[in-house]
């Protein structure tokens, strides 16, 4: 593969050429404007969260991306292992950009209340059909939220697509434990709500036990905007503060900033970040009592994890 790869990078703050004629007219863009270097979706989102050393950005939808930054001389040779990606640049100039994310999130959510709908596959689609599937999530979320969670709650494991992170491996797969013939849907859907966020924590654990500097949390995507019960969850097993950034668009707005850098409106991002930033729209605290209950959940997560992947190579 060497031959035909690339021998020099660039940061997103660099002018890559200018706009073609061609495009110009395709585009109703005047010629001859800056075009700057590109960089994965992801990468840009942080900067437009306005992602810096210590703290960890989220995106959170269908399935999670996490990325954060360090300094150099915080890193110096090291390589973080496990993780998805690790390179120079990548997110902010002059520092070092790291990436790691669950394989699924809101998938798994949208795969319990594709379980609970199966009988009603035979009806006939309509408006009432409709409202039903409509409102699932909706009771789901309000009577889990009633729930409050003890060392006897069921326990899952957020494997339903593969593990991302820490150390990749699409061949794992999900599971439900503690289940009794008195356990509710809305309890086995707290109990996913609560392993999509145990997993967020082997992340953080992951990337902290190897030196990374994480105080709190930035979080963009739509589940950070319309899933309250997620959110705070996610804060009361991370027992850190989460901030939900303002802006929709964030990806958008982050090569936004690269762009103004590139064309010499700001003289670095972090100038274009004091301009153009967005401000944080909700903020959610841990609760002490929960994070709590949730240290000795965690900790049956981790020996869940254990024996399915026992299970899984036994398999293999």
């Amino acid at each position: 593969m060497l031959p035909h790869l690339f021998t020099q990078t660039h940061t997103s703050d660099t002018v890559a050429g200018t706009l073609t004629a061609e495009w110009a007219e395709k585009l109703g863009l005047p010629e001859g404007i800056a075009v700057a270097v590109g960089a994965l979706d992801a990468h840009m989102g942080a900067v437009g969260a306005s992602v810096a050393p210590g703290v960890l950005t989220r995106i959170i939808g269908t399935s999670t991306c996490d990325i954060m930054v360090a300094e150099k001389t915080e890193i110096g040779n090291r390589c973080i292992k496990g993780i998805c990606g690790q390179v120079d640049g990548s997110v902010l100039p002059g520092f070092i950009g790291f990436e790691a994310g669950q394989s699924a999130f809101g998938d798994i959510y949208a795969w319990f209340k594709k379980m609970l709908a199966w009988p009603l596959k035979n009806i006939p689609d309509g408006e009432e059909k409709q409202k039903v599937l409509d409102g699932m999530l909706v009771e789901l979320t309000r009577e889990a939220q009633a729930v409050e969670p003890s060392e006897d709650s069921v326990v899952a494991l957020d494997w339903m697509n593969g593990r991302r992170t820490p150390d990749a491996d699409q061949n794992v797969k999900g599971a439900i434990a503690g289940l009794t013939l008195g356990s509710t849907a809305p309890e086995v859907f707290r109990a996913l709500v609560e392993a999509t966020a145990f997993g967020s924590r082997r992340i953080v654990e992951h990337m902290k036990g190897q030196g990374l500097r994480i105080d709190s949390v930035n979080a963009i995507g739509g589940i950070s905007k319309k899933a309250p019960f997620v959110m705070q969850t996610l804060a009361d097993v991370l027992d850190m503060p989460i901030r939900v950034v303002r802006s929709e668009q964030t990806c958008a707005l982050g090569a936004a900033m690269f762009a103004a850098v590139a064309a010499g409106i700001y003289p670095d991002i972090s100038e274009a970040t004091k301009h153009m930033g967005s401000d944080i729209e909700a903020e959610y605290q841990p609760d002490k009592k929960r994070s709590l209950v949730y240290e000795k959940l965690y900790k049956k997560y981790l020996e869940l994890a254990k024996f399915a992947e026992i299970i899984n190579y036994t398999n293999h």
